[in-house]
């Protein structure tokens, strides 16, 4: 019975040395992926998507090679990875693509080679956990007449994967995908509902949507343009584009990370009170507004949605806070407009006098007769007061409920059948008036909702 254990005891200790030699000779021709040399970064965020590319020097010899790649601990999807030769691609060959069973966060591809040297390849692949977000901070000088102007993008990284010396780009805008997964869908005769289609299936046609969109994003920015010009892409019901952030950065994970990714010095921007009772209330509004252009040192590419902050230089040291508002995604050549609020030195004052009637219509009813519709005059009398020390420019929308007849010495023009518009200057320190000679018709003189506009009567 002693000897019987012995046996047993040296039997398994010789397992234990001999399974480990099997195993690492099993291995001998696997070849762990070797450092990146390079990494693109594709975020997209209204679908959690992150394409992710690296670059890679792999030492090939001729025959048979297997290489293998892990992602412990990130939310890398394996079924979306792939690894392509950038040089000697004619040479090269991947056979498959095995996942084994004992290694969960492993796979391994069977490369045929006639090639023998280093080569430069490609892995990309889908991640989630990336998200990005934009802010703008607008300072202007003392006298608000040029303006520092600077959009941040922060990365956040909870993807379990460290990305250093990264490349990242963005994607803005919307990307139909499931309009892509249908048309894929079709061209490989797939005939069926998305929502039978089986899991595996539907994610293969993601991915490829998604990656053929991104694809597209890059070769539309990079077709024929100096670094930096962007433009839209649009297909079918979708508008994006692809806006990369200059220079490359470590985006670590758990971490966020703020990146420098619009610099404007604009000598000029344009600051307008805009007066519309109907839609701001009773005092004139101040807005700052620019262009995403070449005047205002912009117009690189579109602008994509995040929070704009503006303050103020003091005459000595430190900054005054202006406002802040949402700025939605701004196409080149668009309109900045941010709206600061009503300025207390700013002040609009209306008067309504000197109301007449005439022109009666009479009708009667009964033997009775009775006064059905006249014509009222009255004098509009509209004065702003300018306590700033510098001029200002007041665009002034009013509304006029009814049937009107508008007489001024204003440039007065029409907005639309029922607003009148104009422009005028206040100088500093000072006030100015505008008159109108208004008639309104009422009862049966009363045609329709409309103004009509004559010289001052």
């Amino acid at each position: 019975m002693k000897r019987k254990l012995q046996t047993l005891t040296w039997t398994m200790l010789a397992l234990l040395f001999f399974v480990p030699s099997i195993t690492w000779g099993k291995n001998i021709d696997l070849v762990t992926l070797p450092a990146r040399s390079s990494i693109e970064l594709t975020i997209y965020n209204s679908a959690d998507l992150t394409l992710v590319k690296e670059t890679r020097y792999i030492t090939f010899k001729k025959g048979s090679n297997r290489l293998q790649f892990s992602w412990s601990g990130t939310l890398i999807d394996p079924t979306s990875v792939e690894m392509r030769p950038l040089q000697h691609a004619d040479e090269i060959d991947v056979i498959d693509t095995k996942f084994p069973g004992q290694k969960p966060t492993h796979l391994i591809w069977n490369v045929n080679s006639t090639y023998e040297g280093q080569v430069k390849v490609e892995v990309s692949y889908f991640t989630s956990g990336l998200t990005w977000q934009m802010d703008y901070v607008g300072i202007t000088n003392a006298a608000e007449s040029t303006m520092n102007f600077r959009g941040y993008v922060r990365v956040y990284n909870r993807s379990g994967e460290t990305y250093p010396n990264a490349q990242v780009r963005l994607i803005v805008g919307k990307i139909n995908l499931v309009e892509k997964i249908k048309d894929l869908a079709r061209r490989s005769g797939y005939s069926g509902k998305l929502t039978s289609m089986p899991k595996a299936r539907y994610k293969r046609y993601r991915w490829r949507a998604a990656r053929r969109s991104f694809d597209e994003a890059a070769r539309v920015q990079a077709g024929g343009m100096a670094y930096g010009q962007k433009q839209i892409v649009k297909q079918g019901l979708s508008e994006y584009f692809m806006f990369t952030v200059g220079g490359k950065e470590n985006v670590k994970n758990g971490w966020s990370k703020r990146l420098e990714a619009v610099k404007a010095a604009m000598p000029s921007f344009q600051i307008l009170y805009r007066l519309r009772t109907h839609q701001y209330g009773s005092q004139p509004v101040r807005f700052f507004i620019w262009k995403n252009s070449a005047k205002f040192k912009l117009g690189e590419s579109p602008l994509p949605d995040g929070k704009i902050r503006l303050f103020k230089k003091g005459k000595t040291k430190g900054l005054s806070y202006l406002g802040e508002q949402k700025l939605r995604y701004v196409p080149i050549k668009g309109s900045i407009e941010i709206n600061l609020g009503v300025d207390p030195l700013v002040m609009f004052q209306q008067q309504k006098t000197n109301m007449t009637r005439s022109n009666f219509d009479f009708s009667s009813s009964y033997l009775k007769e009775y006064v059905s519709g006249w014509d009222e005059s009255s004098q509009w009398t509209a004065i702003i007061r300018n306590y700033r020390k510098k001029p200002i420019t007041v665009e002034w929308h009013q509304r006029w409920y009814g049937d009107y007849t508008l007489g001024s010495q204003m440039n007065l023009k029409k907005h639309d059948y029922r607003t009148t518009k104009t422009t005028w200057t206040v100088a500093s320190l000072s006030k100015s008036k505008q008159v109108l000679k208004v008639v309104q018709k009422k009862g049966s003189r009363y045609k329709q909702s409309r103004i009509v506009l004559t010289s001052e009567q």
